[in-house]
């Protein structure tokens, strides 16, 4: 055995976006002199976290040339998926660090969508607050139309409507079970999409006609 001097690399990704640590120990011409750059899975540049010397123990043939101690061809795993779209059935391939780019993508797209949901809860809010009372409401409404965000609000309200029914009964009927008979089949709809109806009851039924 031979002992040989290399040098050991750490690097390290963005600590708040990724978790990726990458150690790479290689002879001092793994490296040309100040090019370090290695790519993380989720697609960025890693950062330099240290950087050591690192002793290699090579065994050696007499007679013969020094050999790698490691020869390996190393085959990157795969996964099949299968997309439909359009009702064709697509199969793609991807590789572990597709997958890893892929999660990462994921991450920044959902913590992007919480700011987004985040500040436009916020200008809803400002809106409400200086739209009513504001000199310049025309240059709100463009922003509010900008960002998507409909000048209105939902309020909700109670109201008492008399309703005027006839009912085919028995002689002699059940007033109760007629109450009941209307409780059940009396419905409150709106024919405007501005005004929707949450709940109705029936708060009493009286026999005559006003």
């Amino acid at each position: 055995m031979k002992n040989e001097s290399w040098t050991k690399y750490t690097f390290t990704c963005d600590p708040e976006e990724c978790d990726t640590l990458i150690e790479v120990t290689c002879d001092n011409y793994g490296f040309p002199s100040g090019v370090m750059q290695v790519t993380c899975p989720c697609g960025r540049k890693l950062d330099v976290l240290s950087v050591q010397d690192a002793t290699i123990n090579l065994p050696t043939t007499e007679g013969s040339t020094m050999e790698s101690p490691i020869s390996a061809t190393i085959t990157p795993m795969t996964m099949k998926l299968d997309w439909v779209e359009n009702d064709v059935v697509t199969t793609k391939e991807y590789t572990e660090s597709d997958v890893r780019h892929m999660v990462w993508q994921l991450k920044n797209l959902t913590e992007k969508q919480n700011q987004w949901y985040k500040k436009e809860s916020q200008l809803r809010t400002l809106l409400e607050e200086v739209y009513a009372d504001s000199e310049d409401q025309e240059s709100l409404g463009q922003v509010a139309e900008i960002f998507d965000v409909p000048l209105t609000k939902e309020v909700e309200f109670t109201a008492w409507v008399r309703v005027d029914v006839t009912v085919e009964v028995e002689l002699g009927g059940d007033t109760d079970s007629i109450e009941d008979f209307i409780s059940q089949n009396l419905t409150v709809d709106s024919y405007d999409s501005l005004m929707q109806v949450n709940n109705h009851e029936v708060d009493r039924v009286e026999e005559g006609a006003y």
